[in-house]
């Protein structure tokens, strides 16, 4: 079993470019005064995110200048955006006695962060959260619903899409809702076009079934020997790539890591077990993959693999770099189109003074209405209608080719979190959860598909009887 570990999609980021340091943490605030309503979201044909809408909400009415606290992982390509995103908020709001003030905090440090500043009472305002992955935390009360507030800042919620808001609910906590979602994000496939015309190919019939990928697969690995040196399908021997691939292609066979009432684990088991088994094939059987590669997005930048199933964090950097690809919805592998979908938003924390959630969501919201920016060049496809809709919305941002795929491949991204206590155990974007390291025997041919399920299956089943 290798002791490597890949490089993860912030560590990637960071190779593009980092954000300047960070802000420290602030002194409680003073009091809020009752919020007034602003007016409903932006229509279609709104300004840029960095201008404001044309018609301005109301900012809150305070009795005393009120600094919101923000913690955000995000601190790379990505990062940057949001700091635009955030000093555009504090500059509409310069003679409105409200402001946010913005801390980053390492993303493997987050949640234990959160949890303890919210122990002595000195939990952050709000930050970054992902649908689905937040159930502990909303048990332990560290996370707040929103739900009574919505109506009070005008948050509008029929401008966001059906599946946005209910990611962002728990069913288990009475429904309610807690996150502002703001980008959807998907796996796609992208691909280097320098390979594509080497091989004789074209991207405009890019592979969309098992029989197009493998082929195209074939025709763009390059071999030494018995040695994969160029993958036509990039993938690592252990951590998040064969992991999270297989989660799609077992997906897309008829596999369910639970059922729709969370009671029962391992759904269709035998289209679980096949999945491994396809992507053990991509190593051993078609030898378009290999084991060897640890950091796969530099791989794929380097020129070492052709195909590459991956996330919108990814375009700032390789556009950067100058990298010649462009990005295709995933085939469909096992006769279902289904991919990995992750859904980020903006969560609150609890605090002492309740009289500060009013301000914290119309501060959200703000961010929330103003996000063309955020969805276009910072990351994920957005998730106000009102954005979708423009005009300009196709054609702001990274190309159409390297970015529209996630856009459009929202569609079928139906592969997100289990909403449960033990939610990180069923993730499929992972390197390290017990998923990743019960597969990891599989790809190393320690134990076979069939032993790996059934641990598996025993394990979630106890994970849904907890709730």
């Amino acid at each position: 079993m290798s002791s490597k570990r890949s490089i993860n999609r912030r560590d990637f980021l960071k190779l593009s470019s980092l954000v300047a340091g960070s802000a420290a943490l602030a002194a409680c605030a003073p009091q809020v005064t009752e919020v007034a309503p602003p007016p409903a979201a932006t229509e279609a044909g709104a300004p840029a995110a960095t201008e404001a809408p044309a018609q301005q909400p109301a900012a809150p009415a305070v009795t005393k200048p009120i600094e919101i606290i923000h913690w955000s992982w995000l601190a790379a390509s990505d990062g940057e955006i949001w700091q635009q995103m955030i000093d555009s908020f504090n500059e509409a709001h310069k003679d409105k006695n409200i402001q946010i003030k913005m801390e980053l905090v390492p993303e493997e440090q987050y949640v234990t962060k959160v949890v303890a500043a919210a122990a002595t009472g000195q939990a952050p305002d709000f930050g970054w959260g992902t649908a689905g992955l937040r159930a502990k935390m909303i048990k332990d009360g560290v996370i707040v619903p929103i739900d009574d507030y919505i109506d009070k800042v005008g948050l509008d919620l029929s401008d966001f899409t059906e599946a946005s808001v209910k990611a962002s609910r728990y069913p288990t906590f009475d429904n309610k809702m807690f996150m502002v979602p703001m980008d959807a994000m998907s796996l796609q496939n992208e691909i280097n076009l320098d390979h594509v015309a080497e091989a004789g190919l074209s991207i405009d019939n890019y592979p969309k079934t098992n029989e197009e990928l493998l082929d195209w697969a074939k025709k763009m690995t390059k071999l030494e020997g018995d040695k994969v040196v160029r993958s036509g399908i990039m993938m690592t021997g252990s951590g998040v790539q064969p992991t999270v691939t297989w989660g799609i292609v077992a997906a897309q066979m008829g596999f369910r890591r639970a059922s729709d009432d969370l009671k029962t684990a391992c759904i269709n088991p035998e289209a679980g077990i096949r999945a491994m088994e396809w992507v053990l094939d991509l190593f051993d059987t078609h030898k378009v993959s290999t084991r060897d590669v640890t950091d796969r997005y530099k791989a794929f930048g380097t020129g070492e693999g052709s195909m590459f199933w991956t996330g919108p964090w990814t375009l700032n950097g390789y556009v950067q770099q100058g990298l010649n690809f462009a990005t295709v919805p995933f085939p469909n592998i096992g006769g279902e189109l289904r991919t990995y979908f992750e859904l980020g938003g903006l969560e609150m924390y609890v605090q002492k003074d309740a009289g500060r959630y009013e301000a914290t969501l119309y501060a959200i919201k703000w961010l929330s209405d103003n996000s063309f920016l955020w969805t276009t060049v910072g990351r994920g496809a957005a998730v106000r209608k009102s954005i979708l809709n423009r005009e300009d919305y196709k054609t702001a941002g990274h190309p159409w080719s390297v970015r529209g795929a996630f856009i459009e491949g929202m569609e079928f991204a139906t592969e997100g979190e289990i909403p449960v206590l033990e939610a990180p155990d069923f993730t499929i974007y992972s390197g390290g959860n017990f998923l990743a390291k019960t597969l990891e025997t599989v790809w190393t041919r320690e134990k076979s598909p069939e032993q790996a399920m059934e641990e598996i299956r025993q394990r979630w089943q106890e994970n849904l009887d907890k709730g």
